[in-house]
């Protein structure tokens, strides 16, 4: 799996670091989700309708991208990232859906409360 940052400024995305990342030869934008049942969000190329450049400042460029029901955002990339983005344009494959995590968290927190009562026991 590759993934390149895509650091978005304003737009229906808010701001923040996002990846453009490669999972089964399908290109998706996917954010970090700590604490959720699935570990990242995704949008995938079935939600993308089009990318622009709107500055070129050398190795970064600023980038519009539009998704369906007319939302957008705006942000920066590297310009070995912009191939990613045109092809997720191309593309209306769906994505695969993350991992869930869900059975980690309930795992993870039922360790500690165990641990608690252990504690509480021996003290």
């Amino acid at each position: 799996m590759s993934s390149h940052l895509f650091s978005v400024f304003t737009g229906h995305l808010a701001s923040g670091r996002w990846r453009v990342k490669q999972e089964n030869g399908i290109y998706f934008l996917a954010h970090p989700q700590p604490f959720s049942r699935r570990k990242e969000f995704r949008i995938g190329p079935d939600q993308v309708q089009g990318v622009s450049v709107e500055e070129d400042k050398g190795n970064d460029l600023r980038v519009k991208v539009d998704f369906t029901d007319d939302r957008y955002c705006r942000g920066q990339i590297k310009r070995d990232t912009l191939p990613l983005l045109e092809a997720m344009v191309s593309d209306t494959r769906p994505i695969p859906l993350a991992q869930s995590q869900q059975t980690r968290w309930v795992i993870g927190l039922s360790l500690f409360f165990a641990a608690c009562i252990v504690f509480e026991l021996i003290k």
